[in-house]
């Protein structure tokens, strides 16, 4: 007997952050989350007391007030995940480090009906192989088992042209595209994590594996 997907819960990690549901003002939103995260002694905002965020003023002047700038990366976030347009997509990100105004990662999880472990392997394969832009400079298999089930996917790393590193050159994402598919159920879940940069994780792959541990799926009463 198969049984469906009913719906599924993920207890995150430290530093991860769930974007809630239905959020009537996402940019006040994120400066209220920003603002709870930085500490009040890392703040800038054009005083006496603001602080460089790192990367973003290499002369080490005071630079942008690391809430805002915190406050506009989580407002991507969330914006990005409402205009995909999926339904029941859950959205979290990753900070380690919210003085420097960054978010390190971000994850969505969405139920799938009806897509098998191969099929969606094949899929995986076809988009690396037929992809010319952005190009998949590295794509590896992933196999991998939690207490929600087996877990199909790929390693990825994407390069995009980045015209303010020069002519040609690309800055490169790292990516983990997974899907982890329940016992006896038609339906799985595909979970994809993109990290801002390849030096956030020290072995990506693993890593969101672990996070799956905290997966729990619902499935339809037998």
């Amino acid at each position: 007997m198969t049984r469906r997907v009913a719906g599924y819960e993920l207890s995150l990690d430290e530093g991860w952050l769930l974007v809630p549901d239905g959020l009537d003002d996402v940019e006040a939103w994120a400066r209220e989350t920003a603002a709870a995260l930085v500490p009040p002694d890392a703040r800038g905002g054009g005083t006496e007391h603001a602080v460089a965020v790192p990367g973003l003023d290499e002369a080490g002047e005071p630079g942008a007030d690391p809430v805002e700038a915190l406050a506009a990366r989580i407002a991507d976030v969330a914006q990005s995940a409402s205009a995909s347009g999926i339904v029941a997509l859950a959205v979290a990100f990753l900070v380690r480090q919210p003085s420097s105004g960054d978010v390190d990662a971000m994850l969505t999880v969405v139920a799938q009906a009806g897509l098998s472990a191969d099929a969606f392997a094949a899929d995986l394969d076809r988009l690396v192989a037929e992809s010319d832009d952005p190009p998949y400079v590295y794509a590896q298999s992933l196999d991998a088992t939690v207490p929600a089930g087996d877990v199909r996917g790929a390693h990825l790393m994407i390069g995009h042209l980045d015209p303010d590193l020069g002519d040609g050159v690309a800055h490169l994402e790292e990516r983990v595209a997974l899907g982890v598919f329940p016992p006896d159920s038609p339906d799985m879940l595909e979970v994809t994590v993109i990290a801002n940069g390849v030096s956030v994780f020290d072995d990506m792959p693993q890593a969101v594996v672990d996070l799956l541990a905290g997966l729990t799926v619902e499935l339809e009463a037998a």
